[in-house]
């Protein structure tokens, strides 16, 4: 009697243990039955905006159900990383958009409760190379003279945010420039900053280079330098502030992230379609459109990338002396 109820138990506890063993595949099986959020964490109308509806479209096609793209703009991206993070761990809220809100905010805002470690990677999609932009009927036409006329006056400029990586590029370019005044803007998106440069309101913006394409192409602003090593390939005669003796480099990356404890065969699924969806021909428009650099690496490589950007960023924020806010 004893050792049939040992048995028993023994067979009820592995029936349960296989049980939960194959839930996260009958999840994925069934995935997805119902129309996906992807959150994009900066305003509309940039290229990071028109990347996270390109994949969102090329998603739909692959999985058959609605993808909704939904604009979570503020805080440098922190408040569109947040809803992602803290959302149901079941692969219908996504995020498609610039990770700086993981690797750079924790760092220079107190309390996001931010970290690589509170999400879940599924893939890289570009390197966003940053840049600033002038009018280009402005006195200022390179590096050298944009810090020059900030040691004559203080220049404003338009930004992400006073804690973004762009104003972290130009918070380089002074330390290195040996000074100059410069006042941060700030704006929901590129395409805000850029409207109120081109209107004269501002002196110049640091930006994602892709958002300010359009203009570029069509001559009414002006790429001064890139922060960057390499030239963006766009724009293969403008230099790098470095080759202009202005030793100020700053990479962004975007991604596809899901919220932490999202069931892996779900993820597993997310990073093939995510790997198809940069070859689909959606995004590759937006590619033409906006010159954006693709950089696809899978789930296990983006988590490295996030982890070295996040210590990496951590380290040379504390050698500039820059506390967190």
């Amino acid at each position: 009697m004893i050792r049939q109820e040992r048995l028993s138990k023994a067979l009820l506890i592995g029936t349960f243990a296989a049980a939960l063993l194959a839930a996260p595949f009958a999840v994925a099986q069934q995935y997805p039955d119902k129309p996906i959020t992807v959150v994009h964490n900066y305003g509309p109308g940039t290229a990071s905006d028109a990347t996270a509806r390109m994949i969102a479209e090329a998603l739909a096609q692959q999985l058959g159900k609605s993808v909704i793209v939904d604009n979570r703009s503020g805080a440098s991206g922190v408040v569109g990383m947040k809803t992602v993070a803290g959302s149901a761990p079941d692969g219908y809220t996504l995020m498609v958009g610039p990770m700086t809100a993981v690797t750079s905010q924790p760092h220079l805002v107190r309390d996001t409760g931010l970290s690589p470690d509170l999400i879940a990677p599924i893939c890289n999609i570009s390197a966003n190379i940053l840049g600033a932009a002038v009018r280009s009927d402005g006195p200022i036409t390179d590096g050298p003279s944009l810090v020059a006329a900030a040691k004559k006056r203080p220049l404003d400029f338009g930004t992400a945010g006073p804690n973004s990586l762009t104003s972290l590029a130009v918070h380089r370019m002074k330390v290195s420039a040996g000074g100059g005044e410069f006042q941060p803007i700030p704006y929901r998106s590129d395409g805000a900053a850029l409207a109120e440069l081109l209107a004269g309101r501002l002196d110049f913006a640091a930006l994602l280079v892709a958002n300010g394409t359009p203009m570029f192409r069509a001559g009414t602003l002006r790429l001064i330098g890139v922060f960057a090593e390499q030239r963006h390939p766009e724009y293969p005669n403008v230099p790098t502030f470095r080759e202009q003796g202005i030793d100020a480099v700053q990479m962004s990356y975007a991604g596809m992230i899901a919220p932490k404890g999202t069931p892996e065969p779900i993820l597993d699924l997310l990073e093939a379609n995510c790997r198809t969806a940069i070859d689909s021909a959606p995004f590759k428009r937006a590619v033409e459109q906006y010159g954006i650099v693709v950089d696809f690496r899978g789930r296990k490589d983006f988590a490295k990338l996030l982890a070295s950007e996040f210590d990496s960023l951590g380290r040379i924020l504390k050698e500039l002396g820059v506390q967190p806010q």
